[in-house]
């Protein structure tokens, strides 16, 4: 892989899980509803597994910094995307769709929807290219200049896409008892509005 793509990936990748560990992070008296919420864990666990994944998302985002490290930041991405996907594709076969994903934060919300499976799994498979032998070429001014337009480029690109695809609602049209989480593009699920879908511990790039 060239050097310049390897850079732009890296970056991009970091970009989106740093802002998902600052989101999580000024939310964080809600984010263990997040992980209620998609019903995967006993209730039990809810606080031990949120603190886990803002912990591996911020490991991954660390490691892509650095070259030595960035394999492994690489498979750590990949491994923390396909479990939101696979979160995601669990509650979308439950009929679950209308919770809210809270990928972009308290003041927008978005219903779960096949495409972010799909947007997830591109992504993970984006992040093992981070895996393959970097061909060795020092970087110019331009290069870098270039690298970190597109990787500011993506990042902006990777809202817009969920706004062409699926949708954003402003907070307030989301039913009375909805607490949006925030996660960078990555799952972040708020408490159910819909009626009769059981306790009130309902509550995730």
């Amino acid at each position: 892989m060239d050097p310049f793509l390897n850079w732009t990936l890296a970056l991009s990748l970091a970009a989106l899980f740093f802002a998902a560990v600052v989101e999580k992070v000024l939310a964080w008296r809600e984010w263990p509803g997040v992980v209620r919420g998609y019903r995967l864990l006993p209730d039990r666990l809810a606080d031990s597994a949120a603190a886990l994944v803002l912990v591996a998302e911020m490991l991954a985002a660390a490691m892509l910094l650095w070259t030595r490290t960035r394999p492994a930041g690489g498979l750590s991405a990949a491994a923390l995307l396909l479990l939101f996907a696979g979160a995601l594709a669990i509650n979308i076969r439950r009929g679950r769709t209308h919770i809210d994903c809270g990928c972009f934060g308290r003041a927008l919300r978005q219903s779960l929807a096949p495409w972010m499976v799909h947007r997830n799994l591109i992504t993970a498979l984006l992040a093992l290219t981070l895996l393959l032998p970097v061909r060795p070429r020092a970087l110019t001014v331009l290069d870098w200049i270039a690298c970190a337009g597109c990787a500011l480029s993506l990042a902006f690109l990777y809202p817009v896409a969920a706004l062409v695809l699926g949708g954003l609602r402003p907070l307030e049209d989301r039913a009375p008892d909805g607490v949006a989480i925030a996660a960078g593009g990555l799952p972040t699920a708020a408490r159910e509005a819909a009626p009769g879908h059981g306790s009130a511990t309902r509550g995730v790039r």
